[in-house]
């Protein structure tokens, strides 16, 4: 199944956004693929971002699952990108095996849930998502799932 996708410039940007993230570039996280409400990346397996059993340490799973989580919300929402702050209010991770090799990972919001998240924009100019995630190992196996959990604000008008 094709997954609708953001126009480009619209893509760039997010992914520009989460690039330009300082951590994000230490790390090596960058956003593969972004669409409304779903996003991909990847985390390349360095040296020093390996724990001490020799597999990819917590922190950089952590990261990836972060940024392609805020990607796919943003890609929910690339119409309020200018008017609005998103937030990520929590992070729940549940690692599910050991890291070996190059991360990639997927983040999905329910379709079902987004036209209740932009009516709720539109009548308060605040909504919440939540955006599930699955990190996945150089071996394609699943290392991690995480349920993050976005707000978006209406930013306050100048006066």
């Amino acid at each position: 199944m094709t997954q609708p996708t953001l126009p480009a410039p619209a893509a760039d940007a997010v992914k520009a956004a989460l690039h330009a993230i300082p951590m994000n570039a230490t790390v090596g996280v960058r956003i593969t693929d972004v669409g409304p409400g779903w996003a991909t990346g990847e985390c390349p397996d360095t040296p020093p971002f390996r724990n001490h059993l020799g597999t990819i340490h917590a922190g950089a799973q952590f990261l990836l699952a972060e940024a392609v989580s805020g990607a796919a919300f943003a890609g929910a929402f690339v119409q309020y990108v200018g008017e609005a702050v998103p937030l990520i209010e929590k992070l729940d991770t549940h690692y599910v095996g050991r890291a070996v090799g190059d991360l990639t990972a997927r983040a999905e919001i329910d379709p079902a849930a987004l036209p209740a998240a932009y009516a709720e924009y539109g009548a308060d100019g605040r909504a919440r998502l939540l955006v599930r995630v699955t990190v996945k190992d150089g071996e394609d196996k699943p290392v991690m799932e995480a349920q993050a959990h976005w707000y978006l604000r209406r930013r306050p008008q100048d006066k």
